[in-house]
């Protein structure tokens, strides 16, 4: 025990010059305060600025529309509305669970008579975030099946990210976000 308290009292001693310069740089004041907007950021306290966002390009505002316009269309619950925006060589997948989609035929045949079948159709995009040909959604897409239907209504809050290419979907892919309820009935 002495034998620290001698290594302590040396180090002490040694190390006074650095301590009074220290001091002599920097008050008390501004070394608590200075700590005090470390803690507060630490916590969130501060907003830190964050960095600008890009201006997004002619073509990625066009990307982003084509997305958008597709989402909305679903409303619709017409397949020919929404062929038009998908490309002849479509891969689409419903969930990483379930089986691509490999053309725009394929597609057709299986969503044409799922559409009909439904009162309403609505995607609300909660955002949307889009760079170069990449369109990435945040979105709750709302399938309301009639009352007298043996279908149930489905509610599913995803991401879904689309490739755009040439002016049409060419990749397009849903995810369920972890943590979010997802609704069937």
């Amino acid at each position: 025990n002495y034998r620290y308290k001698v290594s302590l009292e040396k180090i002490m001693r040694d190390t006074e010059p650095a301590a009074d310069k220290f001091q002599s740089a920097f008050s008390r004041r501004q070394v608590l305060a200075g700590a005090g907007v470390l803690g507060a950021t630490a916590i969130g306290g501060c907003q830190m600025e964050s960095a600008k966002e890009p201006e997004k390009s002619e073509l990625e505002i066009a990307n982003e529309a084509l997305v958008t316009n597709f989402c909305k269309d679903w409303s619709l619950r017409d397949i020919d509305a929404l062929t038009p925006y998908l490309d002849e060589d479509l891969v689409y997948q419903i969930t990483p669970s379930q089986p691509l989609i490999t053309s725009l035929e394929q597609f057709t045949k299986q969503m044409g008579p799922f559409l009909k079948n439904m009162e309403s159709i609505e995607w609300e995009i909660l955002r949307s975030y889009v760079v170069g040909p990449l369109v990435l959604n945040d979105r709750i897409d709302h399938f309301n099946a009639p009352a007298d239907s043996k279908r149930p209504s489905m509610h599913f809050q995803i991401a879904g990210h689309f490739f755009v290419e040439d002016g049409k979907i060419k990749i397009w892919k849903d995810w369920p976000i972890p943590g979010k309820e997802q609704v069937i009935g």
